[in-house]
């Protein structure tokens, strides 16, 4: 519900609906489909009028209106649903539900469109546009941002508190957090303002109702009668109203038309016109003809409650004398009342058990009918008086259909028979569940029955006119007192305890379960309530790019294949020390395997080996420790970790320098390097993209040590501040880079939503910064990863941005963090993640750019130069720039035997991008030199 100039537009089952404050009502033609279903109104700057999409069956389907109720015009339908839609300054932003991720659309054509002036971000959480020029925007890791020139720069907003959410106040986008919001202005200052309504701030007092209720249309359809094709008058409150059918609006209204303002008035057939039936509660009851214009005049008034049932021909009967009846003879007596308002009165004698079951009618000739339902043994008969002349018919009923004999043989005949044309009467009879209505001829006491109609809920009937609501959304609707029923789809609608409870029927309508339903018969419109037309889907067709291919040829390989076992000593089981009076602990086991094809550390005599690591990881790691059995190997110990840079082609097994052991005795190392059976533990790498030093971790649950390895110098163990070494969390992939000294890694934070940059230095490792992810989008982005220069000293973080419409490849971008905060910089554009169209050369020496190991988007081929096994695990060493790329290597794994060894001694050339290729059965790996097949790029 959304209010706007004193009205309040109201999607309700499908519809879209204005309520007036008048009360008056109007509704659109078309129908939305089922399920939830949200309007949104468009700023000027995208067209205006109205947007209204509707999620459900693994899509979203949108259309456009140019106000409320105007005809809706099918925009696109996307391949999934959408949890919002936000206009931002000159496209639409859907919210897809499966990922969370925005999607952008034309507003006029429905089209995709790139996310245009957002700020680079691999995911963005909520958005307030406030005008053309000013939004602000959660972005993943960079956090708010603020613009003021339509997204062509943006910068951060600092608040204090956690925000909860994005919106526009006073015009102003804003930052709500849990006790207020922070507001940008257009100057770009941020104002703090509390949530706390100010104490003179009074409410606006609600609209006074007149005689109708809040609901003039409702009120005329309960109690009304029509005086023209599109309008019908109704007595409330003393009142005299003409209400236009079409939309509710009380088009006249006489204030005083009659003095009892406390009756309860209802329209009946009266004469040659109509009038209303006005009675107190345990009070008078009084008959007012309706005279034109707007005015009523009195014909009877009785001093206490009266039964009044109209004849259908403008005729009355009604229960009682028509004067005092004290002292009247016996029998009961009725009141008739002619067309031309003239009284008299008739006196029904029966049995005491037969009396209150008789039907009083006043026929359009001047008799009167008395009708006496059928009762166990007798077909009932109809009784006619005319003057002092009375005849009697016995009824004929019908012989089938048996079911239906039986409803009329033992049914209620229900009050309310009346002539519905000359000499036939009509009227219900309801059997316990089935309804059926009835034809008399008068002549003949014949009795025609319609079919029955089973309604547990209860029909609603009112002479002819009949609605049978049914169970579920499909109801039906007689217009000739049973004879026929017309099936019709009522709207959808939950049980709503605030509507009102009645229900009821009438020559204007029905209302029920808080629907008012105008009119009889078909509707007016052909059109009316019919499905909207459903959007087209939406058709984006991918552009067609030429993937990397490379032409390689091999110079040989690098390194032997595996040995068949290790030539170490072997397996040792080191016990306790004695000194360590804990609970017994499992003996370690260990392997002393080499390290691909480089054989583990020599070990003397009386010494002992322990080692683990990730043979099958994609950065392979081991470490080794070693020392003499039962010394102290904090003086004796000793040990090693050695990793391999899959890019090298010339063998690339790194080994840091033997390091002085970080354990006292073989059982903390055994238990430190996770090599006793319980509590396991797990090893891993990242490798810096120098390919010459590498973070390594081993981890049991949740927390991690963490140990940095560069190639020939001492394992450096981190600690926190605090001098923990245990308690980090484990890195992102490729989160890890060393500049000089110094090594940056990213973990995850203490929430889902938070990432860690930290920075070691001397083996001390502390927080640089804390950056936030969006809520919702948080589980499914890819992880942030670190970069750096490859000559300068910059680090970065590196995200993938979604790609553009047609385009199968996201983009890189990479945000400067600057190294002593942590803050971020504007994201830099390094080009598609599959570098289609983008020329690929080697590295010369002293070219800079940004380094990273990656492999590519859209599937690169290469050709091994007549050697034919099954390629996979493409990477690339890049360095990138704006707009610049170039390869300083390139790995693969082969499955199966390399079998094309070169007839003779081939030269790297200079302009040739190296590629080690390593068989991942043999470990044996291959030296190739590449170049891109031009005819491919």
């Amino acid at each position: 519900v959304a209010s706007e100039a004193g009205s309040r537009r109201v999607l309700i089952d499908r519809m879209r609906v204005i309520a007036h404050d008048d009360g008056s009502l109007e509704r659109a033609v078309e129908l939305l489909p089922s399920g939830p279903v949200t309007a949104l109104k468009l700023p000027t700057r995208l067209g205006g009028g109205y947007l209204f999409y509707a999620s459900n069956r693994g899509s979203a389907q949108l259309w456009r209106a140019q106000g409320w109720l105007a005809p809706l015009e099918p925009l696109v339908q996307l391949p999934s649903e959408a949890n919002e839609i936000t206009a931002g300054f000159d496209r639409l932003y859907a919210r897809l539900s499966h990922s969370h991720r925005l999607f952008a659309i034309d507003a006029q054509t429905g089209a995709a469109m790139p996310l245009g002036p957002l700020p680079a971000a691999s995911a963005y959480g909520q958005l307030a546009f406030a005008d053309g020029w000013r939004a602000v925007v959660e972005a993943d890791l960079r956090g708010l941002l603020v613009t003021f020139d339509a997204g062509a720069t943006w910068r951060e907003v600092e608040v204090d508190a956690r925000p909860t959410s994005l919106a526009v106040i006073g015009g102003d986008p804003a930052v709500m957090t849990a006790n207020g919001f922070y507001s940008v202005d257009a100057r770009g200052a941020v104002t703090y303002r509390t949530l706390d309504a100010p104490d003179d701030v009074q409410e606006a007092p609600a609209r006074a109702q007149g005689p109708l209720g809040r609901r003039p249309l409702r009120a005329v359809v309960e109690d009304g009668w029509p005086d023209s094709s599109t309008t019908a008058v109704v007595a409330r409150g003393g009142a005299l109203a003409r209400v236009a059918l079409r939309d509710g609006t009380v088009v006249d209204v006489a204030p005083d038309a009659y003095p009892e303002r406390e009756a309860a008035c209802h329209a009946i057939r009266m004469g040659a016109s109509f009038g209303f039936v006005c009675g107190e509660r345990d009070g008078a009851t009084t008959l007012y003809a309706f005279q034109p214009p707007l005015g009523m005049r009195r014909l009877l008034r009785f001093d206490g409650p009266r039964f009044v049932s109209a004849s259908g021909n403008g005729a009355l009967v009604i229960r009682g004398a028509c004067g005092d009846d004290r002292d009247a003879p016996a029998g009961r007596a009725y009141c008739i009342v002619a067309v031309d308002g003239s009284t008299r009165e008739v006196r029904v004698r029966a049995s005491a058990g037969d009396v209150g079951v008789e039907r009083v009618v006043a026929l359009s000739d001047g008799r009167v009918a008395v009708l006496s339902p059928p009762r166990a043994g007798t077909s009932g008969q109809l009784t006619l008086i005319k003057g002092s002349d009375v005849t009697s018919v016995p009824l004929v009923l019908p012989g089938k259909p048996r079911s239906t004999v039986r409803d009329l043989q033992r049914g209620m005949w229900l009050e309310g028979i009346e002539e519905r044309e000359p000499g036939v009467l009509g009227g219900w009879v309801e059997a316990g569940g089935p309804i059926v209505g009835v034809r008399i001829d008068v002549k003949s006491g014949s009795v025609t029955a319609g079919a029955p109609r089973q309604d547990g809920t209860g029909a609603l009937l009112s002479g002819r006119f009949a609605l049978s609501l049914g169970e579920g959304e499909h109801a039906a609707e007689s217009t000739d007192g049973g004879m026929t029923w017309r099936s019709i789809e009522l709207p959808e609608r939950d049980d709503d305890t605030a509507a009102p409870r009645t229900r009821a029927c009438g020559p204007v309508g029905c209302v029920f379960k808080g629907w008012i339903r105008v009119g009889w018969g078909k509707t007016a419109l052909p059109d009316d309530l019919a499905e909207a037309k459903p959007p087209p889907s939406l058709q984006t067709p991918l552009r067609a790019g030429s993937p990397i291919a490379m032409r390689c040829e091999a110079l040989g390989s690098t390194t032997p294949p595996l040995p068949d076992r290790p030539s170490a000593a072997p397996p040792t089981r080191p016990a306790p020390p004695a000194a360590r009076p804990q609970q017994p602990k499992e003996t370690a086991s260990s392997a002393w395997a080499p390290f691909r094809n480089t054989l583990p550390p020599t070990l003397g005599a009386d010494e002992i080996g322990l080692d683990n690591g990730a043979p099958y990881d994609v950065v392979t790691v081991r470490a080794y420790a070693w020392g003499k059995r039962g010394a102290d190997w904090a003086r004796a110990g000793r040990w090693l970790i050695r990793f391999d840079d899959r890019f090298d082609p010339d063998g690339g097994v790194r080994s840091s320098a033997v390091s002085a052991s970080p354990w006292s005795d073989e059982a903390s190392a055994a238990e430190a390097l996770g090599v006793v059976s319980y509590g396991s533990a797990s090893w891993g790498g990242y490798l810096d993209p120098g390919g010459r030093a590498a973070l390594t971790h081993v981890c049991r649950g949740a927390g991690c040590s963490l140990f940095a390895a560069s190639e020939g110098l001492p394992v450096l163990p981190l600690r926190d501040g605090a001098g923990r070494s245990g308690n980090f969390l484990r890195p992102f992939p490729h989160g890890a880079v060393r500049l000089g000294e110094t090594w940056f890694f990213v973990t995850p934070g203490g929430s889902y939503e938070t990432v860690t940059l930290w920075r070691a230095d001397l083996g001390i490792a502390r927080q640089l910064a804390t950056y936030y992810r969006p809520a919702r989008t948080s589980y499914g982005v890819d992880p942030p990863r670190l970069v750096r220069r490859a000559l300068g000293g910059g680090v970065g973080l590196l995200i993938s941005t979604a790609p553009d419409p047609g385009v199968r490849a996201g983009s890189w971008h990479v945000l400067p963090v600057d190294r002593d905060t942590g803050a971020l910089g504007e994201a830099v554009p390094l080009g598609r993640k599959d570098l289609v169209d983008t020329p690929l050369d080697r590295c010369h020496p002293g070219q800079d750019g940004w380094l990273l190991d990656t492999g590519l988007e859209g599937s690169p081929s290469f050709d091994l130069g007549g050697s034919y096994p099954s390629v996979d695990g493409a990477e690339f060493r890049l360095r990138l720039d704006p707009g610049v790329a170039c390869v300083d290597a390139m790995s693969v794994r082969l499955q199966g035997t390399f079998s094309k060894v070169p007839e003779r001694q081939l030269d790297d050339a200079a302009s040739a991008i190296p590629l080690a290729a390593t068989e991942r059965a043999t470990g044996r790996r291959w030296r190739l030199r590449c170049e891109p097949k031009d005819a491919a790029r």
